[in-house]
């Protein structure tokens, strides 16, 4: 943080964002400006002293959540999962493609907000309860705001599982060629990856989710790289200039003191970032994990990534990805 004159900023490295503020009475106003990767995005807050009140849940509202958006005459599922704790009402939204992060929030009367903040994306979630279904609004920073209902989970399939999301070419080894941080090209023919079971990481730094998938895939390399796995990060970054987006994968590379080659990919449309990769078809999610078996071929494509916030699903997806490892560890090179 700094103070310039009369103004307070704030740098949020990680995603190279700032928030600039003036102290106007008892409270602080200002911008929150991001240069994102649908293009820079400048938002208006005021934040003034106190805390906010610890606000729980009324029972009827807790549990999970299968929710309905509909934007323009298209819908789109999600999971709400809500709960209460010290701290108050706490939540999290879950899509085709992972999860919006830790919401917290309360009730005022019949109706519920919860929100996220996480220094790149702002989200706030309203709604109330109407008889057995969950009505209101997802709003995502100055953008959007798209209606949904929800009604209660039963248990039957609401979202498409991440390993349907993406489909491969497997009938040849994956192929990717691109530059690391120093310049040197790194690729699949690379002799430290001959014989090895390889997981593609396709991410980027301006992405929360992949900020959360990180640790759980430095645990997987420090499991498992003495047996044989490598991990390779191929970043899509915002701004599409090489040194701009070097220096902030160097700042990712740092924050997670990362082992593995983190490769500069190109940028981060997901339909850009799709052609650099021809054998992955309907590529959509970051991040995305591509599981390759001892002879380079796909094994596994699981989009998406469900962070903490998510409890129990997050503990199975790890799970299910040292499994997957496990696995083809064990098999035989084709």
């Amino acid at each position: 943080m700094r103070v310039i004159r009369d103004s307070i900023v704030l740098e949020i490295t990680d995603y190279a964002a700032t928030m600039r503020a003036k102290i106007r009475g008892d409270s602080i106003v200002g911008v929150y400006h991001n240069v994102g990767n649908r293009g820079p995005r400048t938002i208006p807050f005021r934040a003034s002293r106190g805390r906010w009140a610890m606000r729980p849940a009324a029972s009827a509202l807790l549990g999970k959540w299968d929710a309905t958006y509909v934007s323009e005459g298209r819908t789109s599922p999600r999971v709400f999962t809500l709960a209460n704790d010290s701290t108050g009402m706490v939540g999290a939204v879950i899509s085709n493609t992972g999860d919006y992060g830790r919401f917290w929030g309360g009730m005022s009367g019949d109706s519920f907000a919860v929100a996220h903040f996480d220094g790149s994306f702002v989200y706030l979630l309203t709604g109330r309860l109407d008889g057995d279904t969950l009505r209101g609004v997802f709003h995502a920073g100055l953008r959007s705001q798209t209606p949904y209902t929800a009604v209660r989970s039963t248990g039957a399939r609401h979202l498409t599982p991440p390993t349907e999301m993406t489909g491969a070419d497997t009938a040849a080894p994956f192929r990717f060629a691109f530059p690391d941080l120093s310049g040197r090209i790194v690729s699949n023919i690379d002799a430290r990856f001959q014989g090895k079971v390889v997981l593609l990481d396709i991410f980027g730094t301006w992405c929360p989710t992949c900020h959360d998938a990180t640790p759980v895939l430095l645990d997987l390399y420090r499991r498992y790289h003495a047996r044989g796995l490598e991990i390779v990060g191929l970043a899509y970054e915002v701004t599409g200039d090489t040194a701009v987006d070097a220096e902030q994968v160097r700042r990712f590379q740092r924050k997670f003191a990362i082992p593995y080659p983190l490769l500069l990919a190109g940028v981060s449309d997901a339909q850009a970032a799709g052609a650099t990769l021809p054998q992955l078809r309907g590529f959509s999610a970051f991040p995305t994990s591509v599981f390759l078996g001892r002879d380079g071929r796909v094994r596994l494509v699981h989009a998406g990534f469900v962070g903490p916030a998510t409890g129990v699903a997050h503990d199975r997806q790890v799970a299910e990805f040292r499994a997957t490892i496990e696995s083809l560890l064990h098999e035989a090179r084709r």
